[in-house]
């Protein structure tokens, strides 16, 4: 029996794992060597899927909202006064997934719901998945996502929700890298990924005069955001410098990687130097660095280290 054969045997039957090595050497006729190897990569698996089921409720989401409507006098450098505004905008559809779940949530109005501009419903299911989450993830979602949906639940009478903490996947490639494009879509095709779905306005203008099939178009196109979303996100973690620790979110006592929760860690036998220490370096099979809380130096240095005077 091969290596990958006699993996597959203790993760479909995980009592053999407690056989000794050389009574399995002779069932599955192979060696001793080959069963230490074997058991050795399954118990890593296990250790590891036990610290990321601890890990925090990360959500990945997109909202689509309608344009708003209004009055105006001009074409170019026109300022829009609050009275000039026939409707704000509503949130059409939103979609959402948990970070490296197969399962795909959303909601999107009805027809009867967009003539009456009323997204009581669908702000009220969003937020209640918001008030669920530990961390969320959105592009432009600082600037646009988050501050839309905080709009309409207050105007939809609803409080606040559970406090997140957000990635904005705009915010971290405009300051981190220099691309031509910050843009989802853009992103995606610089990495080799599969793009966003193409679409023109109409299709928003389609949704407000509540058409069936323009909303569940406006579905399909926010459900492939949200996809590209994740990848493009997956791409840019390991060089986020400020991104959330996810080890103070799990209940472990062991060392796990802060931008993954992934216990695979590596000492790279280098440090990170700051004005009072001297520390550790560790990188994840996520590509991410982290680095230990306690400094490389003794007590009698840590004693005699004089730093400058902040001016």
């Amino acid at each position: 029996m091969t290596y990958e054969e006699v993996v597959k045997k203790f993760q479909t039957n995980p009592k053999y794992m407690q056989s000794g090595a050389g009574k399995l050497a002779k069932r599955f006729k192979t060696t001793r060597e080959v069963i230490y190897q074997a058991r050795s990569l399954v118990k890593s698996y296990s250790k590891d899927k036990k610290y990321k089921d601890r890990l925090p409720k990360i959500l990945v989401f997109d909202i689509e909202s309608s344009p708003s409507i209004s009055y105006t006098f001009g074409r170019f450098k026109t300022n829009i006064a609050w009275n000039q505004i026939e409707q704000e905008p509503i949130m059409l559809t939103w979609v959402a997934k948990w970070l490296n779940s197969s399962d795909v949530l959303s909601d999107k109005i009805t027809k009867e719901e967009v003539l009456k501009a009323d997204d009581y419903r669908i702000v009220k299911s969003l937020w209640d998945l918001m008030d669920s989450a530990d961390i969320v993830i959105a592009h432009y979602g600082d600037r646009f996502d988050l501050p839309l949906l905080n709009t309409r639940a207050i105007l939809n009478g609803l409080p606040p929700y559970n406090t997140i903490r957000s990635i904005d996947t705009k915010k971290v490639a405009s300051g981190i890298f220099k691309f031509p494009s910050n843009k989802l879509d853009a992103l995606a095709k610089y990495f080799g990924l599969e793009g966003k779905i193409e679409t023109e306005f109409q299709l928003w203008v389609d949704c407000l005069k509540g058409d069936e099939q323009a909303i569940q178009d406006m579905e399909t196109y926010n459900i492939q955001d949200v996809f590209v979303l994740e990848e493009v996100y997956l791409k840019l973690r390991p060089y986020i410098k400020s991104h959330p620790n996810i080890a103070v979110y799990m209940d472990v006592k062991t060392q796990v990687c802060s931008s993954c929760g992934s216990t695979k860690l590596n000492k790279t036998g280098k440090f990170q130097y700051t004005n009072t220490g001297k520390f550790k370096l560790y990188r994840c099979e996520c590509g991410a660095l982290s680095r230990g809380r306690r400094t490389d130096f003794d007590k009698g240095r840590k004693k005699n280290l004089l730093t400058s005077i902040a001016r």
